[in-house]
Order: structure tokens, then sequence, then C-alpha cells
């Protein structure tokens, strides 16, 4: 039977935007003797994306040996009221994507849900003691949200790894979501980048040409650099013979 890895290499793993970062993630960990770290999702709706999340966590702590901590962050109450026009409300309006808490419970075993305004979890997240995050989901919608969320990385080094992995999902969307660098989630991302010298989040350069099979999830891998980590230096490229 194919490996894990193998299965990634082929685009054959539920959840691809998922399943490469994680991976990505934890051999990083690996090469950095970080045994633990964390996985996030930010936006439960329905709870498959979390479940998806458990089944590939098992797939790579088998084939890595890191083990992966999983939590979601949802409001409980579906979107809040936009902003403005950078919540892009044409799309999107108040009361979308409302979790039904109870069922998204019985389709888990191992994830934790932090609900709430995202403004204020995040807080309470980063001041407790964690894994180093590895991987996180963004997937709030509005600007605003995002840039809540966004709150999160501006903490402490310790709570990540030197280069976090990160899939957006609303970066590219239907014929509708006309995604610009003025609105949404693209818009949180270069302000986050302008305000910040030493920590950028940056699209992972031509992902796809490193793809045997290139899809549209590649366009979605972007990776949180912490220029400021104590281990941003540190060699892993041991794969090569120098």
């Amino acid at each position: 039977m194919p490996s894990f890895k193998e299965r990634l290499d082929h685009d054959d793993v539920p959840r691809m935007q998922y399943a490469y970062p994680l991976y990505q993630a934890a051999v990083q960990a690996k090469r950095l003797d970080i045994d633990r770290i964390t996985a996030i999702e930010f936006g439960v709706f329905t709870g498959h994306g979390l479940r998806d999340l458990e089944y590939i966590a098992g797939e790579v702590e088998r084939e890595v040996g890191v083990r992966v901590d999983i939590v979601g962050f949802d409001s409980g109450t579906g979107m809040p009221d936009p902003v403005d026009y950078r919540d892009m409300p044409y799309i999107w309006q108040k009361g979308f994507f409302c979790i039904d808490l109870s069922a998204v419970k019985q389709l888990l075993n191992r994830s934790e849900i932090i609900l709430g305004d995202v403004g204020r979890t995040v807080r309470e997240y980063a001041s407790r003691k964690r894994a180093p995050i590895g991987f996180v989901s963004f997937d709030l919608d509005y600007y605003s949200s995002t840039v809540k969320a966004f709150e999160l990385l501006t903490y402490s080094s310790d709570l990540f790894l030197p280069r976090m992995f990160c899939y957006f999902d609303d970066v590219v969307g239907d014929d509708f979501e006309l995604h610009c660098d003025y609105t949404g989630e693209l818009l949180a991302i270069r302000e986050f980048n302008e305000r910040n010298e030493r920590r950028k989040i940056c699209p992972l350069h031509l992902l796809r040409n490193k793809r045997l099979r290139p899809a549209g999830w590649n366009e979605h891998i972007y990776v949180f650099h912490l220029f400021d980590h104590p281990l941003y230096n540190r060699f892993i490229n041991t794969d090569k013979n120098w």
C-alpha cells in the first residue's frame, strides 16, 4: 500500500489544502526536534474540515512521528454584520455559516472547539501553554474577522513554528467573488505585512511548479514567516548531499 507521503505527492488524500501544509509543518517540526504541534481551523461551520483534519493528523503522526493537537475557532452564531465594503457584503451577510454544535461534536473525536468572538478567543488561547502552531486554516470570509484572527500572529514566537503553513480559503472564489488586494483576506494580509517588519505572510511561491498534479488548492497556500523566531535560521535541509 502506498505511504501517506506517496499518496500526498499524487494528490490522493482528502482535503489536500490541509494535508500538504500539515505534513510539511510536521516535517519541519521533526527536523527542529519538536515532537508536538498544533493545527488550527478558523471557521468550523459543519465540522467537516475538522473531521478531515483529524484523519490527516492521524496519518501525519504515523508517518512523521510528530503529535498534532487540533483546535477549531468559531463565533458560534454565524457571521456578524459586515463592517463595510472591505467585508465584501455583496457576497456574505450576517448569519451565514451558523454552526450546529451538537452535530459537529458527533463528527469529531479529538478536536477542541473554542466558541466566541475571535478577537477575544485568540487572546485567551495565546495565554495558555500550547504546542507550537504549525498550520492554520483561515476561513472567516470577512476582512474584519480575519484581522481579528491575525492578532494571534503578533504573540510570542514560542507559540509557532518558525515557518507556519497557512491555508486561506477566500483568496480565490467563484465568478462573483472578485477578490483583490483592497478587500477581504487579501487586504488583511497586505495590511499585516505592512505593519510588521519581521513577520510576513507570503504565498508559497510557485507551489504548483513543485507538484506532480498542479491544482487549484495550490493558490491558497501561504507561509507565515517569523524572521524573529530563534529557530528561523536553524538548518533543516538535510535531504541533499551538499
